[in-house]
C-alpha cells in the first residue's frame, strides 16, 4: 500500500499556528539549506525570524531575495514589505534604504523600485519625527514619486502617497492640484476623498473642505465621522439634521474605532453648543475624552517627575553657568556658524495659548521666515544625544554635542530659508525644552505665549486635535498639567538672567496689538513693520488647530468664550485668580518664583 508523504513544512506550518516562532523558524531555516530556490519556503522563513526573538536574521535571506527574485514574480512584492517589516521590528531602516537605493541604482527603468525607496524614505522620516522637519530626503521622496510615469501598475497608489505627501512638506498648491486631479479620475473612492477633505481643511481651504463633507454626508451615506467634524467645527450652521442621530449611534457602538468615537462625540458637542446647550456639549466634550483616554491612558505622576527633573537641572546648568562668562560661552557655540544662515526664533506656550497668532505676526516680517510647527529641534537634539526623555537628553547635552546640535538646526533652518535672516518655529510643547534651548542657543529669542488659565485649558478641552493630547482627557489631569507647566516656566523664568525669554500676554496683544506687537519684534531682534499685523492676507497654510482665527485680523472674539463652560468645569476652577482676575493668574504666579 502506497504510503502518503508527508509535506515537509507541516512541523514549520504547525510551529506557526501555535506562535512558537523562532522554532519555524529554526526548522525553516534547516529545510532552506536543502530547497534554497523556494522562495515561498524563503519567505515564510524570514516572518517567522521576523516574529521570534531574532529578527535580524531576517534580513540577509530577504536581502537577498529583493535582489534575485525579477520584478515580475509574484512574490517581489512580499519580500519588499516583508523589509519594510524588518525596518519597523529593529528599528533599522538604514540597512533598508540603502538596500532600496541599490535596487533603484540597478533598476532605473523599473517604476516599482523608485516607489519603494519613496515609501521606506517617508517611513524613516515619520518614525524620527511626527512633526515636519526639514529633510533633504523627504525632498528627494517627493521627486521618486513625482517621477513615476502613468503606465505603472501601481500609479494611482503613488499618486496617493504624493499628495499626502505634499501636505506634510507644505507644497500646498500641488497638494490640492493633485488630490482634484485624482477624485476626479476615482470619484468613489472614499479614502481619496477623505484625504482631499483633510488637505483642504489644513490648508485654509474651508469652503471646499465643507462643501466636499456635505456631498459626502447627503449623497453618498457617509459613514466615516471625519467630514461630520469638518462641518461642525468649519461651518456648524449647516450641519444636516440627519447628522445627529448617526453620530449619536456611531459613538454609542463600542465595536467602533476609537477615533471615529472621538469624532462622533467632539461633533455633537459643537452642534449643540451652536444651539447655545452648554451642558448637553460639554457632556458630549467630556464622552469624547473618555473613549480616547481608555485607549490611551495618561501617567500623571510621570509626567510631573519629568517637569520635576526638567526644573531641577535648569536650576543646576544655571548655577554652573553663572560662574564663566556668559560672552565666551556664546562665542564659543557660534563659532562655526555660517554668518549668512538665518538665526532661530523659537515661539513656545502650551496648545491654544496664541503661538500660532505670534508665529504669524513675526512671520509677515520681511526678514523673517514661519516654519511652522516644526520637529527639527527635537530631532537635532536626538540625533546627537540620543533618544529618551527630555531630562535624559537635557543631562547629556555637554559643550560638544551643543555644538552639533546647533549646526544640525542651523542647517536645516537655512533648508527651510536660505535667504531669511530668521527662522520662526512654532512648536508650543518646545516650553519643555526650554533648558536645552538655552544650552543650545544662549543668544536665541524665545517667545513664551501665555493666556488665561481657563480660557487655555478650556480651549484645549473643547479642540478636536488631530492627535489628541492625553492629559487633556480628564479635567483633573488637565488641571495638573497646566500647574506642572506654571511649576515649569517659573524655573526657567528664575533662571533666566539675560532676558532671553519674552512673555507674550494673548489678552493683551489681541487687545492693544499696535503696541504689544512691536515689542515682540524688538526682543526678537526685529525692526517694526506695518504688514506684521496684517499677516491674515498670508497664503502659507497654517497647519494647526487654530486654522480659521489666522486668516482674520486680530480680534478678541476668543478671549471670554472660555465663561460658556465655567458651571461645569470642575477642577479647572482652582486655576481661577478670582473675578478680578484679567487672565493674570498664571503670569504672576510664573513670575513670582
Amino acid at each position: 500500500m502506497k504510503q502518503t508523504q508527508k509535506d515537509p513544512l507541516s512541523s514549520m506550518k504547525e510551529a506557526m499556528a501555535a506562535k512558537q516562532f523562532d522554532k519555524a523558524a529554526a526548522i525553516g531555516a534547516k529545510i532552506v539549506r536543502t530547497h534554497p530556490k523556494n522562495i515561498e519556503l524563503q519567505l515564510m522563513t524570514s516572518v517567522a525570524e521576523l516574529q521570534g526573538s531574532l529578527p535580524r536574521r531576517a534580513f540577509p535571506r530577504l536581502a537577498k531575495l529583493a535582489q534575485t527574485v525579477s520584478v515580475t514574480d509574484r512574490h517581489i512584492g512580499m519580500v519588499l514589505q516583508n523589509l519594510i517589516a524588518f525596518a519597523r521590528a529593529t528599528g533599522d531602516y538604514q540597512s533598508v534604504i540603502a538596500l532600496a537605493e541599490k535596487l533603484h541604482r540597478q533598476h532605473r527603468s523599473q517604476p516599482l523600485y523608485a516607489e519603494y525607496l519613496a515609501t521606506v524614505i517617508v517611513e524613516h522620516e515619520k518614525r524620527i519625527s511626527i512633526a515636519p522637519t526639514y529633510s533633504p530626503d523627504t525632498l528627494r521622496a517627493v521627486g521618486l514619486l513625482e517621477s513615476i510615469p502613468e503606465t505603472f501598475t501601481r500609479f494611482y497608489q503613488s499618486q496617493l502617497a504624493l499628495a499626502q505627501l505634499y501636505v506634510h512638506v507644505e507644497m500646498a498648491d500641488k497638494a490640492l492640484a493633485l488630490y482634484e486631479k485624482l477624485v476626479a479620475s476615482h470619484p468613489d473612492d472614499m479614502n481619496l476623498r477623505h484625504m482631499q477633505i483633510s488637505a483642504q481643511a489644513l490648508t485654509g481651504q474651508v469652503d471646499p473642505a465643507v462643501c466636499n463633507s456635505l456631498d459626502l454626508i447627503e449623497n453618498h451615506n457617509e459613514t466615516n465621522t471625519q467630514p461630520y467634524l469638518v462641518v461642525a467645527f468649519l461651518r456648524p450652521h449647516v450641519m444636516p439634521e440627519k447628522a445627529v442621530p448617526f453620530l449619536e449611534a456611531t459613538y454609542n457602538d463600542p465595536s467602533q474605532f476609537v477615533m471615529h468615537r472621538y469624532n462622533a462625540a467632539f461633533a455633537l458637542a459643537r452642534t449643540a453648543e451652536v444651539r447655545q446647550d452648554f451642558e448637553t456639549a460639554f457632556s458630549w466634550y467630556e464622552k469624547g475624552h473618555a473613549a480616547h483616554r481608555a485607549v490611551r491612558p495618561f501617567d500623571r505622576a510621570q509626567e510631573e517627575l519629568e517637569i520635576e527633573r526638567i526644573s531641577a537641572l535648569s536650576r543646576a546648568d544655571h548655577a554652573r553657568m553663572s560662574a564663566v562668562s556668559q560672552d565666551n560661552v556664546r562665542a564659543d557655540l557660534g563659532k562655526d556658524d555660517d554668518p549668512q544662515a538665518p538665526r532661530p526664533i523659537f515661539i513656545v506656550g502650551l496648545p491654544r495659548s496664541g503661538t500660532t497668532l505670534t508665529e504669524r505676526i513675526v512671520g509677515a516680517h520681511s526678514d523673517v521666515h514661519p516654519a511652522g510647527e516644526a520637529g527639527d529641534f527635537a530631532r537635532a537634539v536626538g540625533e546627537v544625544v540620543g533618544w529618551g526623555t527630555i531630562a535624559d537628553q537635557m543631562e547629556r547635552i555637554d559643550g560638544k554635542a551643543a555644538r552639533a546640535i546647533r549646526k544640525k538646526y542651523l542647517a536645516a533652518m537655512a533648508g527651510y530659508a536660505p535667504q531669511a535672516k530668521m527662522v520662526a518655529n512654532k512648536t508650543p510643547a518646545n516650553f519643555l525644552r526650554i533648558g536645552q534651548i538655552r544650552k543650545v542657543f544662549p543668544d536665541a529669542p524665545i517667545v513664551h505665549c501665555q493666556r488665561y488659565a481657563l480660557a487655555t485649558c478650556l480651549s484645549i478641552y473643547t479642540t478636536p486635535f488631530a492627535n489628541p493630547m492625553r492629559f487633556a482627557d480628564n479635567l483633573q489631569d488637565l488641571a495638573d498639567y497646566y500647574r506642572g507647566y506654571e511649576s515649569i516656566m517659573a524655573a526657567f523664568a528664575e533662571t533666566d538672567d539675560n532676558g532671553q525669554i519674552f512673555d507674550l500676554s494673548y489678552e493683551d496683544l489681541v487687545s492693544d496689538p499696535e503696541t504689544v506687537a512691536p515689542r515682540l519684534l524688538a526682543h526678537c531682534g526685529l525692526d517694526w513693520q506695518a504688514d506684521c499685523l496684517e499677516f491674515y492676507r498670508s497664503r502659507q497654510a497654517a497647519k494647526t488647530a487654530s486654522l480659521m482665527q489666522v486668516r482674520r485680523p486680530i480680534n478678541s472674539e476668543s478671549v471670554d468664550k472660555w465663561h460658556r463652560f465655567e458651571p461645569f468645569i470642575g477642577p479647572l476652577a482652582a486655576l481661577s485668580g478670582g473675578d478680578d482676575d484679567n487672565g493674570k493668574s498664571s503670569r504672576n504666579r510664573i513670575r513670582a518664583a
